[in-house]
């Protein structure tokens, strides 16, 4: 019976050890804890109301002071090509600053990372996303890597969701 528990009570505590370091992992950093804004979203971008312009996922926590941390990818390859950047053109990086006004469902963050142009190499970016939050033909997205100048047009969502709460 003695060794029941024991074998019993070693499985609770690693239970219990694992579950605390998936609270550790998934709560927000204590600098952004209680009054951060979690702005997340995935899915595919269009122009036209019809075809596939890019494919993005984002989740950012916007805290006090335009505190925020994060991370964003946007990715123009396959079937989302960008014409002159065939076969690719990806952003990805580390979101560092936020802003939201939640009464209009909308965002503003920045932050750095890389931009891939596939055979044309990678090089660091430092880049701007407005979105607006909404499902498809409802929810917007607008990139800008600013270094390098690089512009895009706004996105509508043509599939997947943007979520401000």
């Amino acid at each position: 019976m003695k060794r029941r528990l024991a074998l019993g009570a070693g499985r609770t505590v690693k239970s219990l050890l694992a579950l605390l370091a998936v609270v550790a992992v998934l709560s927000p950093s204590p600098t952004l804890a209680g009054n951060s804004v979690q702005v997340n979203g995935g899915g595919r971008g269009m122009l036209d109301g019809v075809r596939p312009f890019s494919q993005f996922g984002f989740g950012v926590s916007i805290g006090p002071a335009n505190s925020a941390q994060g991370h964003f990818t946007c990715l123009m390859a396959g079937s989302s090509v960008f014409p002159g950047f065939e076969p690719l053109m990806k952003v990805d990086g580390k979101v560092t600053w936020g802003t939201v006004d939640l009464a209009a469902g909308t965002a503003e963050f920045r932050g750095f990372g890389t931009l891939n142009l596939g055979p044309s190499g990678k090089m660091p970016a430092v880049f701007e996303v407005e979105v607006k939050e909404g499902g498809a033909g409802v929810g917007t997205l607008r990139l800008t890597v600013t270094t390098p100048n690089f512009p895009l047009p706004t996105e509508t969502v043509l599939e997947g969701r943007i979520a401000i709460h």
